[in-house]
């Protein structure tokens, strides 16, 4: 889920919240094979500015941090600062963007839930004389988003790339594609006062 608001001119502010949720089939935790939940909140704020009447161009950059939780095999804490500069073009039928998103992570509270040290190294989480935790892991992940719909409601869908900029030991995934459903009740608001405007 994510949301933006624009409180003065220039001046945004952003929201996002993910969860994620594994059911493992057969169960074994020896092997790892467990269930697994985690979850992730952000908050940032940033300038923006448009451009144009019919066909808006758009620059912004934003800045933010979060942190979540993610309980498995071990469970840990983990927070993200995060730095993203974008441009992009919106109408009422059609929006695309481009972002550029830095993120730095840093993992901290490792619960290793009774695994041993070689179950530790097997799976990444400790790699030479160093812990997965207490260390600064940083990302660039570009990204595209394009919308299609009519002016308050669209339907998205985003590409995401996470490139590691530092050594990451553990597996991750370094796409992300997803869909959804993006409002916006500042224009809806106005199309109701239009409407209205329009009868009377």
């Amino acid at each position: 889920m994510q949301a933006s608001y624009a409180p003065t001119n220039h001046l945004g502010i952003i929201g996002n919240f993910s969860a994620f949720s594994y059911k493992a089939s057969g169960a074994d935790a020896p092997s790892g094979n467990v269930d697994a939940h985690a979850h992730l909140a952000e908050l940032g704020a940033g300038y923006y500015y448009a451009t144009g009447k019919k066909a808006k161009l758009i620059y912004d950059i934003y800045a933010g941090a979060g942190g979540g939780s993610m309980q498995s095999d071990v469970n840990m804490d983990f927070f993200r600062a995060f730095i993203q500069p974008g441009a992009g073009i919106r109408t009422h039928w059609f929006e695309v963007s481009l972002n550029y998103r830095l993120a730095d992570i840093r993992y901290y509270n490792l619960n290793t839930n009774g695994h041993d040290s070689n179950y530790l190294q097997q799976h990444n989480l400790v790699y030479g004389n160093r812990r997965i935790d207490n260390t600064n892991y940083l990302f660039a992940e570009p990204s595209i988003t394009i919308r299609g719909g009519y002016k308050f409601i669209k339907v998205q869908t985003q590409y995401v790339i996470s490139n590691p900029v530092s050594n990451v030991p553990w597996q991750y995934y370094n796409t992300l594609i997803n869909f959804g459903l993006s409002f916006e009740l500042e224009e809806l608001l106005a199309t109701i006062k239009k409407e209205k405007k329009h009868h009377n």
